[in-house]
């Protein structure tokens, strides 16, 4: 699933136009809004049972605009525009990994929960614009030159050349003379150009593959990772500590128990009957 860190390092890396409007940051065909969270840690969250801190997607996209400013005047800048800070120990880290320095980083939290995108409907008369630009072949044309292929492959095969299916021209040649002549012609015919009525059939089927090759290269570049086996496996933000920690303390608990010596029996002594006397 595309996550609004990865796409903001792809668009930054290869120099691609990021559009802010109404209050979402798009990126081609995916939107987030502004004050969503990525999965960059801020610095000192999450340790020493602190709660984990994001930064927001606008932050991080404010910062790239001014990388060149000094620190202190970006963080007036950003305060001025009620912008989250990027803090100062982060800032090193941060433009590596957006610059395509570094493939990855320490801060990157990976099970943290990502908002899924929305998906951003083109104009009207953008796609309209995109359809009229793309070279598109009239059906009648491509109708044709599918029945002139299935006219070729279903003509029937030249015979081989035997000696029983040649009959005697002439009593001055003999069968096996005519047989090596015609061997002799479908060798040659087999290396030469071949008729008009070829003539065209590769520039169309050129055509038609050209037109099934860029209806293929559209549905390609429309296809978009939505979940991946990473992806899957993550939480999106059930809390299953409670019952896990519940069972293992129940485990614990029986372990111990069963590791425990038993108690000590007391051990009773027997007593001596007293003699009764006999009374005469």
């Amino acid at each position: 699933m595309a996550d609004p860190l990865s796409l903001l390092r792809q668009y930054n890396v290869n120099k691609k136009e990021i559009i802010e409007r109404d209050n979402q940051i798009i990126f081609g065909e995916f939107s987030w809004p502004k004050n969503v969270k990525t999965n960059y840690l801020m610095w000192g969250s999450g340790k020493d049972g602190a709660p984990k801190e994001y930064y927001t997607l606008e932050c991080l996209l404010f910062l790239l605009k001014n990388v060149t400013l000094s620190h202190p005047v970006y963080v007036r800048q950003a305060a001025a525009e009620n912008i989250p800070v990027m803090r100062r120990p982060d800032r090193k880290d941060l433009l590596a990994y957006l610059n395509g320095e570094t493939a990855t980083s320490a801060n990157i939290d990976k099970s943290a929960p990502l908002e899924i995108p929305t998906q951003v409907k083109r104009a009207p008369d953008e796609s309209i614009e995109s359809v009229a630009k793309k070279p598109r072949l009239e059906d009648m044309q491509v109708q044709r030159v599918k029945q002139q292929l299935a006219a070729r492959l279903d003509a029937p095969k030249e015979a081989s050349v035997t000696v029983d299916n040649i009959k005697s021209l002439s009593e001055a040649m003999s069968v096996e003379k005519i047989a090596a002549i015609k061997a002799k012609r479908l060798a040659k015919k087999r290396t030469t150009i071949k008729g008009h009525d070829d003539i065209g059939i590769g520039s169309d089927l050129r055509v038609m593959l050209d037109f099934d090759v860029d209806i293929t290269k559209d549905i390609i570049s429309r296809e978009r990772q939505w979940r991946t086996r990473t992806t899957i496996l993550q939480s999106t933000g059930k809390m299953f500590a409670k019952n896990i920690f519940a069972i293992l303390q129940s485990i614990k608990a029986r372990e111990e128990g069963r590791h425990r010596p038993p108690a000590a029996t007391p051990i009773m002594t027997p007593r001596a009957t007293p003699i009764k006397p006999v009374i005469p």
